[in-house]
């Protein structure tokens, strides 16, 4: 064997990339749902994300923020049980009301928004 056919021989060959194929592409799951058991999203259902609560947002001058310190209440015009927008990675995907339980705060999610809005919501 020459020198030439060895090194031909010990070379891979260049692999094809393979096309999704268009029949077995996912599917958006059912507004709602939750379609966690298919192969695609089950490969990213561990990223983290970060989920906060909007419970509201206040427009102040700038004299009124320098004055603010420890024990300042900044009125959010907000009732208690009003909806608040629940947002991953400063998205909104739900609606909720804030609760009490244990005497800590939690949020209820009484709304999730379906799943074509939250694709147009990326766009």
């Amino acid at each position: 064997m020459s020198a030439n056919e060895a090194e031909t021989m010990a070379q891979p060959e260049p692999q094809q990339a393979q096309q999704p194929d268009p029949q077995q592409a996912p599917q958006p799951a059912a507004a709602g749902g939750n379609d966690a058991s298919s192969p695609n999203l089950e490969n990213i259902m561990h990223i983290p994300l970060q989920v906060s609560v909007e419970l509201g947002r206040i427009h102040m001058p700038l004299h009124m923020v320098a004055r603010l310190a420890r024990g300042t209440v900044v009125d959010m015009q907000k009732e208690a049980g009003a909806s608040v927008d629940i947002c991953a990675n400063g998205k909104v995907f739900a609606k909720g009301e804030v609760v009490s339980a244990d005497g800590k705060l939690g949020v209820r999610i009484l709304e999730v928004t379906s799943t074509g809005d939250r694709i147009r919501s990326l766009g």
